[in-house]
């Protein structure tokens, strides 16, 4: 069977400045770099760039993929997380963390489970536009759902390291059995079959009630202050790819008040639910 390895990056909230455009490409001789995206395929040979770096640097999502085992995703919460409490309980020391930045109350969220090369089928229709699925859990995770990490959890319990028998379950988040579009594409990454999620989901508490993001957006906006609206205003017009975005979302994020989603705990192995 031939290698194959994709590698994929993508800025959501603002393009790569030009400074840091030029570090990107300094990664790669072989891939396509804009400030949005960076994108190569390999079938032989191998990524040799600094992916939490370039993560720093701009872009905010990152997959890992190869036909023999790689299927790592990254994500930067230029804010951190939400509900770092909350969200501890899903992780795991080496496969799935929280890489904090030495400065500031930013990070990336790494997730790596480690499969033999059989343990997974293929996906063979891995692209751009699979990606692209993936990329809204970035925002769910920054409002607060605990379902991208309770997948994420249930990737890394289930994977070639961890004994079935062993492994304890992590908390069960609120709407687990009614996943989003990116949740769905998240487990098709990781090979979470819908029985498996099914039967985890068997005890999911129901969906909390919450406030639409736009209505969010309109009421935070009407308490910021006039000349703070002016300036983003005018930087935006100066520039229409300045980071204004970036610094507007940050701002939001930081003073944001999420209210906590609802889990259950069961004291259950994921042999458990396999059966």
């Amino acid at each position: 069977m031939s290698e194959y390895q994709y590698i994929a990056f993508r800025a959501i909230d603002a393009p790569v400045s030009e400074k840091n455009l030029e570090f990107m490409h300094g990664q790669s001789s072989r891939a396509t770099i804009t400030a949005w995206s960076f994108e190569n395929e390999y079938h032989f040979g191998d990524f040799h760039g600094n992916a939490a770096e370039m993560l720093r640097r701009g872009y905010d999502f990152h997959l890992h993929y190869s036909n023999f085992g790689d299927r790592k995703l990254m994500i930067r919460l230029p804010n951190g997380l939400p509900d770092a409490k909350a969200a501890k309980p899903y992780f795991e020391k080496d496969s799935f963390h929280f890489l904090k930045d030495k400065q500031g109350v930013g990070g990336t969220l790494c997730i790596e489970p480690y499969y033999e090369g059989d343990h997974l089928d293929d996906l063979w229709e891995l692209d751009s536009s699979f990606l692209d699925r993936l990329l809204p859990l970035r925002i769910e995770i920054i409002a607060g759902d605990l379902r991208p990490l309770y997948l994420a959890h249930l990737a890394i319990a289930s994977d070639s390291n961890h004994d079935p028998d062993e492994t304890k379950d992590a908390p069960i988040p609120a709407g687990l059995k009614k996943l989003t579009a990116a949740q769905r594409a998240l487990a098709e990454l990781y090979g979470l079959s819908k029985a498996l999620i099914a039967a985890a989901a068997r005890n999911s508490p129901p969906m909390p009630d919450r406030v639409a993001s736009e209505n969010q957006y309109a009421a935070w906006l009407q308490n910021q202050p006039e000349a703070t609206k002016n300036e983003w205003l005018h930087k935006l017009m100066e520039d229409p790819k300045a980071a204004v975005r970036r610094e507007i979302l940050a701002d939001y994020q930081k003073n944001l008040a999420i209210p906590g989603w609802p889990t259950v705990s069961i004291d259950r192995t994921i042999s458990e639910i396999l059966k």
